[in-house]
C-alpha cells in the first residue's frame, strides 16, 4: 500500500491467507481501525510495527499465524509503554495470548 491509500471509515480489517511476506502502509492509512484479524497468514513475517501508532486499535486476533505472535507482543508493549489504551492480542478462541 502506498502513502496515498487511506481507508477513512475502516474499523475492522481481516486478512485471510494472504501470500505477502512483507506488508507496509502509510501512517494515515487506517485512522479509525479498531480490530485487525490475521487468519492463516503463514507467509507474513511480521505485523507492521506502525499498527502501534493507530490510537483506535483495540484488538489484534491471530488464527493459524503463530509466527506473528512476537510482532503482536511488541506492538502491544509499544502501546502500553506510550500509556495508550490496553491492546488485546487474541488467539483463535478469543483468549488473550499475552497479559
Amino acid at each position: 500500500m502506498g502513502e496515498e491509500d487511506t481507508f477513512l471509515n475502516l474499523k475492522y480489517l481481516n486478512l485471510d491467507e494472504v501470500t505477502l511476506a512483507k506488508w507496509e502502509f502509510g501512517d494515515e492509512s487506517f485512522p479509525v481501525l479498531e480490530k485487525l484479524g490475521l487468519w492463516g497468514c503463514r507467509k507474513l513475517e511480521e505485523i507492521p510495527p506502525s499498527f502501534g501508532d493507530i490510537c483506535s486499535l483495540k484488538i489484534i486476533k491471530l488464527v493459524e499465524s503463530p509466527q506473528l505472535e512476537d510482532s503482536a507482543k511488541n506492538i502491544k508493549q509499544y502501546v502500553e509503554d506510550l500509556g495508550g489504551d490496553q491492546l488485546l492480542v487474541l488467539g483463535p478462541t478469543n483468549i488473550p495470548l499475552f497479559k
